[in-house]
């Protein structure tokens, strides 16, 4: 795989507010099949400069609002300044959920609490007398209301995996204020073996709503749930077989022709006439995109378009690769993906390593 550096100055700019004059070249731009260009500027956008912002975070899960819209939610993250690619012991952490609203090149940081108090946005309380924390999924947005879906998340200590998957929260939110109109807890980890909410896709009257089963094998099939928007709201959901929909969750069973583990995070997304899986392996720092002819597969096509280089180096993870369909134009594909320290202090050393990489691949579908 080749690949390639550009400092892409303006670029999304361009992308998200669709001015004619400026497309041509963008589109021009030259990425041939297997090629790789690297793209600095969204993090510029995302964590600019300033106080009481965002300074670090993982998820980079983003939602379209419109065409020169999105929502950006993150997972655990930081507030505060940086100074010198350092931050203060002191900046806030926080575990939860915190959103950004990104508009061309101008971006909001909206948290829960106060400035002096950050907390995370969306809150949940403790399970069986553990803390717990909402993390973020997937959504849409339609009719003015934010449809998102929210991992219940429960901390049973203080070592950095001292925590469970309990449940799928289905959110819906006002816009622009993100006040709470209701919310449903969908799934339990007693009721389902996945864990949906992710690669939200729209097709035939039905939202697809996907998600992944990590087992004790370190396999990790990826599922697929439906259902229909009726009255604004999600109902009447159904769960594939690989045969049949039932609607019984624990029917579910992995879909056909993936054979890696699917990372946590991942992205599902129509281009053309095709459905476009895009993950990380779970346990390696590779990202595969695979294809299906419709929303339940059988899937192939399997391709590794990206060998992540932070993969290489013993003082770092990464993980949670994601899609941004929205960015780019039809043949081109903005990609994420999250990096962590295994040295916590890094953290504070160095303000780069938690943020996520962005890079632009070419879309071939064959």
């Amino acid at each position: 795989m080749v690949s390639k550096l550009f400092i892409l100055s303006g670029l999304l700019f361009v992308f998200s507010c669709q001015q004619p004059d400026k497309q041509e070249s963008v589109a021009d731009l030259p990425i041939e099949e297997g090629e790789v260009v690297i793209d600095t500027q969204m993090v510029e956008y995302l964590f600019p400069p300033g106080k009481d912002i965002l300074t670090g975070g993982d998820g980079a899960i983003s939602i379209p609002i419109d065409h020169t819209k999105s929502f950006w939610i993150w997972g655990d993250f930081f507030l505060g300044e940086i100074n010198d690619n350092q931050r203060a012991e002191s900046s806030p952490f926080i575990m939860g959920n915190v959103w950004q609203l990104l508009d061309g090149e101008s971006v909001k940081t909206i948290t829960g609490g106060s400035i002096k108090k950050p907390e995370s946005l969306l809150k949940t309380e403790s399970v069986d007398g553990y803390p717990a924390v909402l993390w973020p999924m997937h959504g849409f947005v339609k009719n003015n209301i934010v449809h998102v879906f929210m991992s219940t998340i429960v901390q049973t200590g203080t070592g950095a995996w001292d925590f469970y998957w309990h449940s799928t929260v289905y959110y819906r939110l006002n816009l622009p204020d993100l006040s709470i109109i209701d919310k449903q807890e969908l799934l339990t980890r007693e009721q389902t073996n996945a864990h949906f909410g992710f690669g939200v896709t729209e097709h035939d009257g039905f939202y697809y709503i996907y998600g992944s089963n990590p087992q004790e094998d370190f396999t990790a099939g990826l599922h697929v749930a439906r259902a229909r928007l009726v009255n604004d709201k999600l109902q009447n959901w159904e769960y594939f077989d690989n045969n049949n929909w039932a609607t019984n969750a624990k029917e579910s069973k992995p879909l056909e022709g993936i054979d890696i583990p699917v990372s946590e995070q991942f992205s599902v997304f129509k281009h053309e006439d095709k459905f476009i899986l895009l993950t990380q392996d779970r346990f390696r720092p590779d990202i595969y995109t695979f294809i299906a002819d419709t929303p339940v597969g059988p899937w192939t096509n399997k391709n590794n378009i990206y060998k992540i280089p932070e993969g290489e180096d013993t003082t770092l993870f990464t993980y949670n690769a994601m899609a941004h369909p929205q960015y780019g134009p039809e043949d081109k594909l903005l990609v994420s993906y999250c990096v962590n320290a295994k040295h916590i202090p890094d953290l504070y050393t160095d303000v780069s390593i938690y943020r996520p990489r962005f890079f632009w691949i070419s879309i071939n579908i064959r």
